[in-house]
């Protein structure tokens, strides 16, 4: 995979996600919520620092449907270019649904478009295609699945 060409790709692809406000970001008030929230808020999602995707790594389940289509294509540039973070090392259990997690309103993966759909299945081949994929097989193949049968 070409990673420069497909990033931009991707943020082409999600251009149309529509920015979530503050309260938005997360659907649930707690003081890691919040922070979450705050870290986010300040920025697009092209523009999220380094730093705080380090530690927004393992978040990508506490975000609102709105907030996960926009923030979405950062958390994947971020595992293409940051090898061996946190992000990289969780992305695949959160590129499906969960059944416990994603149900109506809370359904983080309702509001794709085609396009955008496209773009991730592409980024779920390339990683089902890693030598390591083994370790997360289940998942991928879920995800998999999902983004191809919409």
């Amino acid at each position: 995979m070409n990673v420069s060409e497909y990033v931009e790709r991707l943020y082409a692809s999600f251009g149309k996600a529509p920015r979530p406000d503050l309260a938005e970001i997360t659907p649930h008030r707690c003081c890691e919520c919040d922070e979450v929230a705050d870290r986010l808020s300040a920025y697009a999602a092209r523009d999220v620092p380094e730093k705080d995707m380090h530690w927004l790594g393992d978040c990508l389940p506490l975000l609102s449907a709105k907030a996960f289509r926009f923030y979405l294509p950062r958390f994947i540039e971020f595992c293409l270019r940051v090898p061996n973070s946190n992000v990289e090392a969780l992305i695949n259990y959160n590129l499906a649904p969960s059944t416990d997690l994603d149900v109506g309103e809370r359904n983080r993966f309702a509001g794709f478009s085609e396009e955008e759909r496209r773009v991730v299945l592409e980024f779920v081949e390339y990683r089902a295609s890693l030598p390591d994929h083994i370790y997360d097989e289940p998942y991928l193949e879920a995800a998999r699945s999902f983004w191809r049968e919409r």
